[in-house]
């Protein structure tokens, strides 16, 4: 018999997929694959960042999580053909406006449809990106200067050496099936990998935390913990889908009101809706 084999799905990091979907990247204005959110340029980090909701005294379009204008294999298209018909500095702009930058070869496989056929990256967009940045915040790091936003969710460097210690005293009560022991957070999280950021959210973020996050932060960082869950089962039932898509809009919401304030949206959060 004659086997035929198609590329249904193609992964990486949010730099890599640029490279091989000829997009602009995760520091352009148009930096999202899903939707045609745009972003803000922040002078004082100099990013471009994704609210969804501008800050304070900057201007911007706000969007509603539940309802975000999605890009489609035939937006793909018209975008690539306005920036390859350009030249001069009139292409420079339609680069930036359509987030596209040349035409990939990957349109001439009738299997891939973009952006649906570049899913989200589990390891890159929640274990080292969100898990991170939520630690740099409960460990009051986060911000390089004063800004508006909610302290009480720091934890005192003493607390941390606490739930240090208690991951370290239970290296050895783990079972096997767990996969890598816990390590202590506070004195090594600059190593961890992302199995180590995996196990820290599901399995030892939630008790280890409960005793010093207001109820609010803590139920907050829940709908997080139980998305990635439902996330890393095998099967995934539709209600499941409609589920997790629920949980990280909540997600999303509770970071953007309390963690945030009037700061810029950190980058890449919103890419969690699409998963």
């Amino acid at each position: 018999f004659t086997l035929h084999a198609h590329i249904l799905s193609i992964s990486g990091d949010i730099p890599a997929l640029s490279k091989v979907m000829y997009t602009t990247g995760h520091n352009s204005y148009k930096a999202c694959r899903f939707c045609s959110i745009r972003g803000i340029y922040c002078q004082g980090n100099r990013h471009v960042y994704f609210p969804l909701k501008p800050p304070m005294n900057m201007s911007g379009c706000q969007y509603n999580s539940e309802n975000l204008p999605l890009r489609t294999h035939e937006d793909y298209i018209r975008d690539v053909t306005v920036v390859k018909n350009a030249s001069g500095s009139s292409r420079k702009r339609k680069i930036q406006d359509r987030g596209v930058n040349g035409r990939s070869i990957l349109f001439e496989l009738n299997s891939i449809r973009f952006p649906v056929s570049f899913p989200v990256d589990i390891m890159h967009g929640l274990f080292e990106n969100v898990a991170p940045a939520m630690l740099r915040h409960w460990s009051g790091i986060f911000f390089k200067d004063d800004q508006d936003f909610d302290s009480n969710y720091i934890i005192p460097n003493k607390d941390w050496t606490e739930i240090g210690k208690t991951m370290e005293k239970n290296r050895k009560n783990m079972p096997f099936d767990f996969g890598r022991p816990p390590i202590n957070i506070q004195q090594h999280s600059a190593g961890f990998k992302a199995e180590d950021w995996m196990n820290w959210v599901v399995l030892y973020s939630l008790p280890l935390l409960q005793s010093y996050l207001p109820e609010r932060h803590l139920n907050g960082w829940a709908k997080f913990v139980h998305a990635t869950k439902l996330c890393l089962k095998h099967i995934i039932s539709m209600e499941e889908l409609t589920e997790i898509r629920r949980l990280f809009c909540e997600f999303i919401t509770y970071y953007e009101k309390y963690c945030m304030l009037s700061y810029p949206f950190i980058r890449n959060f919103d890419i969690k809706l699409y998963i």
